[in-house]
């Protein structure tokens, strides 16, 4: 599904990342294993588009993305933040992605409805995001993740604000909702425990 060829990115004179060679499978859940600093957001970011790289190439389905902008990748993203809108209610922003999307209003909301449901949060919809917790916020970032049917999750620590307890259930519950929807996941930790009991494979940078 993803092949990185060879991918330098440069900061000025820092060397962020270095020649960096790998390949992620079609529906595998896969970790960035490392260190703080060591690279594993920034190669993250450049599968998404978020990043360019200074030289070699990112393969994602077999095509290259160097001319290809991040809101026409098969790929979202999960940040360690949520991202969540405030402002809006649980089904409005699972359903943001969908504002443009031509099909009708009832299939909209039947999409939404489904995605709750496929993270636990049926019932969540009415409710305001900033009355949310912070699992059920995680939740809510999932959910608008995964309704634009990606081929490839970006996953950045996304369970680094939960409490231990918290951290744990959620571990089980995305590896559960990975092999539910069968696409390639990509996880960015620094904790060796979540990706030894999370991951198909470990990339350690």
């Amino acid at each position: 599904m993803i092949a990185f060829q060879d991918v330098h990115k440069y900061y000025g004179d820092y060397h962020a990342l270095r020649g960096i060679t790998a390949t992620i499978r079609a529906g595998e859940f896969f970790s960035l294993l490392g260190p703080s600093g060591c690279g594993k957001t920034t190669l993250l970011r450049t599968i998404a588009g978020f990043e360019g790289i200074s030289s070699g190439a990112v393969m994602i389905d077999g095509k290259n993305m160097a001319d290809v902008p991040a809101n026409q990748r098969p790929t979202n993203m999960v940040f360690q933040s949520y991202a969540i809108f405030p402002h809006l209610t649980v089904e409005q922003n699972v359903g943001f992605g969908l504002r443009r999307d031509p099909r009708p209003r009832a299939d909209k909301d039947r999409a939404v409805a489904e995605a709750l449901e496929m993270v636990g949060l049926k019932g969540f919809g009415g409710r305001a995001a900033h009355a949310l917790s912070g699992g059920q916020r995680q939740r809510v970032a999932l959910a608008r993740a995964l309704i634009l049917k990606p081929k490839v999750l970006l996953l950045d620590e996304p369970l680094s604000a939960l409490d231990k307890k918290m951290r744990e259930n959620m571990q089980l519950e995305l590896i559960k909702l990975q092999r539910q929807v069968g696409i390639t996941f990509i996880l960015v930790t620094h904790d060796q425990e979540e990706a030894l009991v999370m991951s198909d494979r470990i990339a350690v940078m």
